[in-house]
């Protein structure tokens, strides 16, 4: 195929033989190109015209000499060699081989696109408020209970801040976490989910930034912020200065965002949960 014309590629593209991306090209330069697009119509109309017995021609008979298991039969009495030339090479195994590829193909972009991350809002707080409550766990000594261990948490040694207690809840089709927790003497609410923060808070909200990251107030009346830890988006409130919520933030590690065999994994993790009903 030429850059200004199809050429001879044209009786490939009409009879199927190009690949799927070849065929996409080609189509789209018939699109654009009025003297390829007129051939292509003269060579259409001629194909249904030999294809049709208005003619009379007994195409019955002209599609047997050239079919090729039929010249396979013809050839028996040759040698084996001669035999399996006129059959020629039998195109199922790279037939299979490129449906499967094509269904990978179409499997791969369905996980990735099943397994894209939820966006997570400003609300995130007032979501957990509201949601039913599927378990809770207590655990003053570091919340390590298995529950906790998918969830994002300081060290809590290291750290100084206290683990008070700590519940999943479910909105919709989200888990949350909530746990309480003490920075000094102020009480601290922490809210995770699983998803992206929306890019209305991340263009909107102040942000302050910390060491490896950024934080956005979302409220002032109590004291909110939001940021965003590998996969999880974390909350924390309370009735305290920013400067508390800051130090509870800069306590919990940081993780850089899925990457696209990451979201992949999650989709196929969403279609197993559909299988079995989980």
């Amino acid at each position: 195929m030429t850059d200004k014309h199809l050429g001879d590629r044209i009786h490939d593209l009409l009879d199927g033989r190009l690949s799927p991306q070849d065929t996409s090209v080609a189509m789209s330069h018939l699109a654009a190109c009025d003297e390829c697009n007129e051939r292509w119509q003269e060579l259409r109309t001629a194909r249904e015209a030999l294809n049709s017995s208005s003619a009379g021609i007994d195409m019955r008979f002209a599609q047997m000499l050239l079919d090729k298991d039929r010249m396979a039969q013809i050839a028996k009495g040759e040698s084996k060699h001669v035999a399996r030339a006129a059959k020629g090479r039998d195109k199922r195994p790279a037939t299979i081989a490129a449906s499967a590829a094509v269904i990978l193909g179409f499997t791969v972009v369905a996980a990735y696109l099943a397994g894209a991350p939820d966006t997570v809002d400003a609300n995130l707080v007032a979501m957990a408020d509201s949601g039913d409550r599927s378990t809770a766990v207590l655990d003053v000594q570091g919340m390590d209970n298995e529950d906790l261990t998918n969830w994002v948490q300081p060290d809590w040694q290291a750290s100084g801040l206290i683990p008070v207690d700590a519940k999943v809840v479910r909105h919709g089709d989200a888990e949350i976490l909530v746990a309480s927790l003490l920075v000094g003497l102020d009480p601290v609410v922490i809210v995770e989910q699983r998803g992206r923060l929306s890019d209305a808070v991340v263009d909107q909200a102040p942000r302050v930034s910390l060491d490896d990251f950024d934080i956005y107030v979302v409220s002032t009346a109590p004291v909110q912020v939001l940021w965003q830890s590998g996969s999880v988006v974390i909350g924390a409130t309370c009735t305290c200065a920013l400067d508390t919520l800051a130090i509870a933030a800069a306590a919990f590690p940081e993780a850089g965002e899925p990457g696209v065999m990451d979201q992949i994994g999650t989709g196929f993790g969403v279609f197993g949960d559909a299988l079995t009903g989980h």
